[in-house]
């Protein structure tokens, strides 16, 4: 299963513009952190149906499973890369050893591993490498019993940040509920009036405010209207994303840009439950110290764990929409996309380290967020470097030691990755 996706690309288009590099610069290694790629509802169609005034259409695979047009959208994503780290001269047309594949132990993650190889690597006999048993610590790290899980504290920071008042927080999200239960409820108007919701029909906003504490499994339990948004919104962005029927069903205004609106309420969500960044030293210090010593690997300066991938110069790793969001609020990394909430994690996309070697031999880390946009996604629109997906260029928040173009120098991406880390949370040895 080895390719390398290497980014020696002369320009990634961001937001819009081509963002260029210098022409002596030089990419030597790039890290791919995607989610998953589209999956079916993890709930039935009745179960959603519980909070909807229509009734859901139905995926045609088990729960929680990569659709074969996930699949194929995936693929397109990796003839993306393949594209612009090709014309970046990364790859050459003979790349089966460049690549390196890492998938976690569900069939979502291992099918969009070999998705994404399909396209970003055809024609090779790829290995799709794992944990030799679950639960892998690159993508569980409490499961697999890296450190001392503290779920007191974990409440204790996500508490702090909401002033010790989740109910308080919550109230401030009521807007943008609002914006989510119109759409869901199929009414007018700022809110939706009781007399128009269905018998039977239950609001969220009539969810319970829980902040107790959880366990290796979930760190926090956590739930409030806001945060109960998070399975019907991904079931929303899944659904569509397929191509499913809404509209037989009569549900009406379900579109992209009434997606991305709706997405505000959730987006809060995912921050306060999944940024705050003790979840992440808990969660990701393993994560985050592995992807610092494949970047630093063959330099000088010692690593704090073990590199990934050998000599390969990409490696891609495929987990889920946690793994990259608790990752980035422990190191501080914020994109937007048109798409998109704030720092939500879409199907297929992926946070993209990419490791240049600049003038005077100075090393350093250009950090990229790269997804298909929802229309991409429903309309399978293919991809390349003239039609790029949304990508959004990411300053680390805390590195102390940039280039001349902001990007943070590898010892200072190092200094940020050690001070964020907890080592208690880091395993070497896998």
């Amino acid at each position: 299963m080895k390719r390398l996706l290497m980014c020696a690309c002369a320009v990634l288009a961001v937001a819009g513009r081509a963002e260029p590099v210098q022409a002596a610069d030089q990419l030597e290694r790039v890290v791919i952190l995607m989610r998953h790629g589209v999956r079916s509802a993890m709930a039935s169609p009745e179960d959603l149906g519980r909070s909807t005034a229509r009734p859901w259409p139905a995926f045609d695979v088990p729960p929680g499973h990569l659709t074969a047009k996930g699949a194929r959208l995936v693929t397109l994503m990796g003839h993306y890369y393949r594209d612009i780290y090709t014309e970046a001269g990364l790859l050459s047309g003979d790349d089966c050893d460049s690549v390196y594949y890492w998938a976690n132990l569900t069939q979502r993650t291992e099918r969009t591993a070999a998705a994404l190889a399909e396209g970003l690597t055809p024609g090779c006999a790829v290995t799709i490498h794992q944990a030799d048993q679950g639960p892998d610590p690159l993508f569980d790290a409490p499961l697999a019993g890296v450190g001392p899980v503290d779920p007191a504290r974990v409440r204790a920071a996500i508490l702090g940040r909401v002033g010790g008042d989740l109910a308080a927080w919550d109230r401030r999200q009521a807007q943008n509920l609002a914006t989510l239960e119109a759409l869901l409820l199929q009414c007018g108007g700022d809110g939706c009036q009781a007399q128009e919701i269905p018998p039977g029909v239950r609001r969220l906003s009539e969810t319970p405010i829980v902040d107790g504490l959880g366990d290796a499994d979930h760190l926090v339990a956590l739930n409030s209207p806001a945060i109960a948004t998070g399975g019907l919104m991904e079931s929303l962005l899944m659904g569509y994303a397929q191509g499913l029927d809404f509209e037989s069903l009569g549900w009406t205004g379900l579109d992209a840009p009434s997606l991305t609106r709706a997405f505000a309420v959730h987006a809060a969500s995912i921050d306060l439950r999944t940024r705050t960044p003790e979840v992440g030293r808990q969660t990701s210090s393993h994560l985050a110290a592995r992807l610092l010593a494949t970047l630093q690997h063959g330099a000088a300066r010692a690593t704090v764990a073990d590199p990934l991938g050998g000599e390969a110069r990409l490696i891609v790793l495929a987990g889920h929409d946690g793994t990259l969001t608790m990752l980035a609020g422990l190191l501080g990394l914020d994109w937007l996309l048109p798409s998109y909430g704030p720092n939500q994690a879409a199907p297929g996309g992926g946070l993209v380290f990419e490791l240049w070697r600049g003038e005077a031999d100075t090393p350093y880390v250009r950090v990229r967020y790269i997804a298909q946009g929802l229309d991409q996604l429903r309309w399978a629109t293919p991809l390349s470097p003239d039609h790029p997906p949304e990508i959004a260029s990411i300053f680390p928040a805390g590195c102390r030691e940039t280039t001349a173009g902001q990007d943070c120098t590898l010892d200072g991406f190092a200094d940020l990755v050690t001070e964020r880390i907890d080592p208690r949370f880091v395993r070497t040895g896998d």
